[in-house]
């Protein structure tokens, strides 16, 4: 098990509330502490708090065995200056998710106490700015079907849907998702995306 303590952990990006840096395997009790005391985005999934083994189970997800990537960042994030203070945000992010240069972005949960105070959007811009500068052209995700904050949310980062996915497990319940693509650079057009990814054209049924 590595045991590198988080404030080793190079940092990914920053805003003026919070510090991202990758998580480790020795950090999954903080990261259980976490989806404990944020319900909020777990019952709006699922219906339900998130389970004891959660975090376990979302650190050894990986994506389907068709589906090629090339790296996965399980990020934790913290208050300026408090490297061992409670998580008070999470995500995971995948580069060249079947398509080079088409990043995903599989989870982005802010702690509940922040939410409404302008802390999100700045955050996941710095994401965001960051994917660029490792060369993200595209950056995709899916939004649970009426999940009214998380649709809102993505609209306003300007997220275009670009298909629907039926019958999907999210760990819970079975939900509808709306994909979502946003690109990141001037020439990465929805078009160009999709000309790459079949599974993502508008009908398809494809996983």
């Amino acid at each position: 098990m590595n045991t590198t303590s988080p404030s080793s952990q190079p940092l990914l990006f920053q805003t003026a509330d919070l510090q991202a840096r990758e998580l480790t395997e020795a950090e999954l009790p903080a990261l259980q502490a976490f989806y404990d005391a944020n319900p909020v985005y777990f019952m709006a999934v699922n219906g339900r708090p998130a389970g004891p083994d959660d975090a376990q189970l979302e650190w050894e997800e990986q994506p389907p065995a068709h589906l090629s990537f090339t790296r996965r960042w399980f990020m934790g994030m913290h208050a300026h200056r408090q490297p061992g203070a409670p998580l008070a945000g999470v995500a995971v992010v995948l580069s060249d998710l079947c398509v080079p240069q088409a990043w995903h972005l599989g989870l982005f949960i802010i702690a509940t106490e922040l939410h409404g105070r302008g802390v999100a959007g700045p955050v996941y811009q710095a994401l965001e700015d960051w994917a660029c500068a490792q060369g993200a052209r595209w950056m995709r995700l899916g939004v649970v079907q009426g999940n009214v904050r998380a649709e809102a949310f993505w609209a306003r980062q300007g997220y275009a849907e670009l298909r629907t996915r039926e019958g999907v497990d999210t760990g819970g319940r079975i939900n509808t998702l709306s994909v979502r693509l946003k690109p990141l650079q001037a020439d990465a057009g929805l078009d160009d995306y999709l000309r790459l990814a079949p599974r993502d054209q508008p009908g398809s049924t494809l996983p």
